[in-house]
C-alpha cells in the first residue's frame, strides 16, 4: 500500500467519525449558576459576572445541579423547534420566583420568594426555531422548576427534544410493542394448547421509566387483549413519590391522569394494589386510600358485573372469576411513611379481613393473591431497613398464609417490589416476584436472582401469568426484557 493510498484512508476514516459526531444527539439545554444569592427576588443576570457553574443538560430542570440546596440563581436557555404553526401554552410552576422569555419576550412573570406557583401563557409561534429562555432563583426551604408546554397537537410535555424525538420515532412507528407481545404469545399458546386458563400481564414498579412509565401501562393493556387476558394487575409503584410530584400535587394528578389513560385502553378489569411509591404523591397531603381506591379500583366495579368487591376506604379487596372457579385477592402494604407509619407490613385488621374472605370462599375455587411488596425473606431489600415490628409482621403474614394452604386451593402471593424475579416455596405456599421496571443498584440484588437490565424506551417487560386449574399449574411468560430466558413455571 503507497503512502499516498494510506493517507486517503486516514482521511477518510477522520472524516466518518467527524460525521458521526456531527450526527450524535448533543444536550440542548445550556445552563448557568450562581451561588450565594442573598435576595428574595430575581438578580440582573447582565450584572453577575462569570457564574460558579455552567454547561449542558437534556432538561429544562433542576435535576443534575450541584449545590443548589440554597440561595442560588440560574439562568437556562434551550431552543424550540416548531414544525407547524400554532397556538403554544407554557405553564411554569416554581418554588421560589422565575421568568420565561420566549425569543426574548416576557411571556411569564412569577418573581419573588414564594412556594410553588403555577402560571400560564401563550403564543402564537411560526414555523422554525425559537428560543427559551428562564431565569430562576431559590431563596431557601423548598426549590423547584416544572416546565411544560403544549399546543392544540401536542399533548402537554415537558422540555428533552431528544427524549421526545426518540419517543416520537418509537412509538409511531410500533416498532417494538407488538412484536414483543406477539414472542410471547407464541409460547404461551403452545404451553396452553386446548386447556382452560386463567390468564393476566401484571404491570409493576414502573417508577424508574420517568415520562415514558404511562406509556408502559398502555402497552401492558395492549398485550392484555392480544393475550385474551381475564383481567390486569396493576401492582404498585407507579411512581409519585417520584420529583417533582413529592412536591407539585398538581403534576402528580398529571402522572396518576396519564396512568388511567393507559389504563383505560384495556376494556377489562383491572386490579390494582398500592406500592410504597404510590403513598407519597404531593409529599403525602392528599393521596390517601380512599382517593386511590376510588381512583384506581371503582372505575372497574361497574365492568366487573358485581364480581368486583372493594373494602370502603380501604385498598384491599377481591375479583371474582366465577366461569372459571378463580378467586384474586389483592392487598395492599400499611399506610404511608410519610406519616411516621410503615410501608412493607400487613396490619391486624387487614389479615381479619383476608381471613373473613378466605373463609367463606367457595371450596372449588382457586385462590391467588396479589400483593406489591413481598414478606419472605428473600425480599431482603426491605427486609434491610425493617424495624422489628414489620419483621414480626412479614412472619404473621407468611405463617397465616401456611395455615390457609390446606383449606383452599391456594395458587400463591405474587408480589413486585423487589425488581428481580424469584420464586420460593415455605411452607407449601408459593411466593413468586414479578421483576418489573424498576432498576435496583448491584449491592441490593439478590443472590442467585435474576434481573433483566433494558431501555424502557424500546422494550417492555411485563410479565404474563396463567394457571392452568384443572392441572393446578403456574407458567409465566416475559414480554420483553430477558424474553423466554425468565419464563417461568411451578405447581401448586
Amino acid at each position: 500500500m503507497n503512502d499516498n493510498t494510506m493517507n486517503r484512508r486516514i482521511l477518510f476514516a477522520l472524516g466518518a467519525l467527524l460525521a458521526l459526531a456531527a450526527c450524535s444527539p448533543q444536550p440542548e439545554v445550556s445552563y448557568k449558576v450562581w451561588y450565594d444569592w442573598p435576595e428574595r427576588h430575581l438578580p440582573d443576570f447582565s450584572t453577575l459576572g462569570e457564574p460558579a457553574v455552567q454547561g449542558t443538560k437534556w432538561n429544562l430542570d433542576l435535576m443534575d445541579l450541584d449545590d443548589t440546596k440554597n440561595h442560588f440563581c440560574a439562568l437556562f436557555e434551550a431552543p424550540l423547534e416548531v414544525k407547524t404553526e400554532e397556538t403554544y401554552s407554557f405553564t411554569l410552576t416554581t418554588d421560589d420566583g422565575s421568568k420565561l422569555y420566549i425569543d426574548d419576550e416576557l411571556l411569564i412573570e412569577n418573581d419573588g420568594a414564594h412556594g410553588p406557583i403555577e402560571k400560564k401563557a401563550s403564543k402564537d409561534l411560526g414555523k422554525g426555531q425559537h428560543r427559551l429562555k428562564i431565569e430562576f432563583f431559590d431563596f431557601d426551604k423548598g426549590q423547584s422548576l416544572i416546565f411544560k408546554y403544549s399546543t392544540p397537537t401536542i399533548p402537554e410535555r415537558e422540555y428533552n427534544n431528544e427524549m421526545l424525538r426518540r419517543e416520537d420515532k418509537l412509538t409511531s412507528r410500533n416498532q417494538f410493542v407488538k412484536p414483543q407481545v406477539r414472542e410471547a404469545l407464541k409460547r404461551f399458546q403452545e404451553w396452553k394448547g386446548e386447556d382452560e386458563t386463567v390468564v393476566f400481564p401484571i404491570i409493576t414498579d414502573v417508577h424508574t421509566a420517568g415520562n415514558f412509565t404511562y406509556k408502559h401501562v398502555g402497552y401492558a393493556a395492549t398485550a392484555a387483549k392480544m393475550f385474551g387476558a381475564d383481567f390486569m394487575a396493576n401492582l404498585g409503584d407507579i411512581g409519585l413519590n417520584a420529583y417533582p410530584a413529592t412536591v407539585d400535587s398538581t403534576y402528580a394528578r398529571f402522572v396518576l391522569d396519564k396512568i388511567k389513560e393507559g389504563m383505560l385502553r384495556y376494556e377489562g378489569v383491572w386490579v390494582y394494589a398500592p406500592g410504597n411509591h404510590d403513598w407519597d404523591g404531593g409529599a403525602g397531603r392528599w393521596l390517601t386510600e380512599e382517593y386511590l381506591s376510588a381512583f384506581f379500583q371503582k372505575p372497574w366495579e361497574a365492568k366487573a358485573g358485581g364480581n368486583l368487591h372493594l373494602t370502603p376506604g380501604k385498598t384491599y379487596g377481591y375479583l371474582d372469576i366465577p366461569q372459571k372457579h378463580f378467586r384474586v385477592i389483592f392487598l395492599n402494604s400499611e399506610s404511608s411513611a410519610t406519616k411516621g407509619e410503615y410501608y412493607y407490613s400487613y396490619g391486624d385488621p387487614q389479615l381479619e379481613w383476608l381471613a373473613g374472605v378466605l373463609d367463606q370462599t367457595p371450596s372449588d375455587m382457586h385462590v391467588l393473591l396479589l400483593s406489591h411488596w413481598m414478606p419472605h425473606p428473600l425480599g431482603i431489600w426491605n427486609m434491610v431497613s425493617m424495624n422489628p415490628v414489620k419483621k414480626e409482621q412479614s412472619s404473621k403474614m407468611m405463617d397465616f398464609l401456611a395455615s390457609y394452604k390446606e383449606k383452599v386451593n391456594l395458587v400463591g402471593l405474587f408480589t413486585g417490589d423487589t425488581h428481580v424475579n424469584f420464586h420460593e416455596v415455605a411452607d407449601g405456599v408459593n411466593y413468586y416476584v414479578s421483576q418489573g421496571y424498576g432498576w435496583v443498584s448491584p449491592d441490593l440484588m439478590i443472590p442467585g436472582q435474576k434481573h433483566a437490565f433494558f431501555d424502557y424506551r424500546q422494550t417492555l417487560c411485563i410479565d404474563v401469568v396463567a394457571v392452568k386449574p384443572a392441572t393446578r399449574e403456574v407458567h409465566t411468560f416475559r414480554i420483553g426484557a430477558g424474553g423466554a430466558d425468565y419464563d417461568y413455571a411451578f405447581p401448586y
